[in-house]
């Protein structure tokens, strides 16, 4: 089933406004209750008139700030960055070089770019573990993410010409998903040697059978292949310059972000 952006980003908007005025609504009835005791401590106590009202703006700047960081909080866009393979699963492999270790390298890198404009991101590894298909959604979905971005590498058996640098969303092709990937796929062709290969639906074996990450995250998300271990081109773009690959990556997701409205 396809979902519209509008309807998407309405939903959205519609459920994080519930989550905070109930968040507020309790942090409200606190600050009433301590108020309340405040003002019955002050008066056993003795106070002056003037004290006491100094008592009760303390709380009120305290209960202000609470509710400050809260919205803080709300605001706040968290993106998951997903290292494909890992562990006891190697992905693919080329002349004694693995796919799980240069896509986490890839994907570390994406990280901090994204942390130093204050989006906050989740990884689904940040070592060489092994992690099922599910965990990695589960991870993402639990951590309630915005965006999904699985990091991945291609391999060509026997032709070591075959390059190219592509993106995968959901069968159903989703506008969203299509414009994160869109975005992307911008920055990465912008790197000198990346061949563009295009944005695609489904999986390489069926048009129609979704990549796990795509089936089954909550949020919008999108399988990146970053060229083929078997041809030297890519693979130089991947190792050696993998500093811009990454900052490439970043800046696809934050030009996403910059246009499409999905803040709490």
């Amino acid at each position: 089933m396809e979902i519209t952006l509008k309807h998407l980003q309405l939903s959205y908007r519609s459920r994080k406004k519930r989550q905070l005025f109930i968040k507020k609504t309790v942090a409200a009835v606190s600050a009433v209750i301590l108020i309340a005791v405040g003002l019955i401590i002050t008066f056993i106590m003795g106070q002056t008139t003037d004290e006491a009202e100094d008592s009760v703006e303390a709380m009120n700047r305290n209960f202000i700030m609470e509710e400050d960081n809260t919205q803080n909080t709300e605001d706040r866009i968290r993106v998951c960055i997903d290292a494909g393979h890992g562990g006891s699963d190697c992905g693919a492999e080329y002349q004694g070089s693995y796919e799980k270790d240069q896509v986490l390298a890839i994907a570390k890198l994406v990280q901090q770019q994204l942390q130093s404009s204050g989006i906050e991101v989740v990884m689904t590894r940040s070592t060489d573990v092994f992690l099922g298909l599910d965990e990695r959604t589960e991870i993402c979905n639990n951590a309630s993410c915005d965006l999904l971005v699985s990091i991945h590498r291609n391999f060509y058996v026997g032709d070591t010409s075959v390059r190219g640098f592509e993106a995968w969303i959901h069968s159903s092709k989703p506008q969203d998903a299509y414009e994160l990937a869109d975005y992307i796929m911008k920055e990465l062709s912008g790197i000198e040697g990346v061949k563009d290969r295009g944005i695609k639906t489904g999986s390489m074996t069926d048009s129609e059978e979704d990549y796990r990450v795509n089936r089954d995250s909550k949020c919008t998300s999108c399988l990146l292949e970053l060229g083929f271990m078997s041809n030297s081109i890519d693979t130089e773009l991947v190792t050696v310059n993998k500093e811009e690959v990454a900052k490439a990556i970043a800046d696809g997701i934050r030009s996403y972000l910059d246009t499409v409205t999905v803040k709490k």
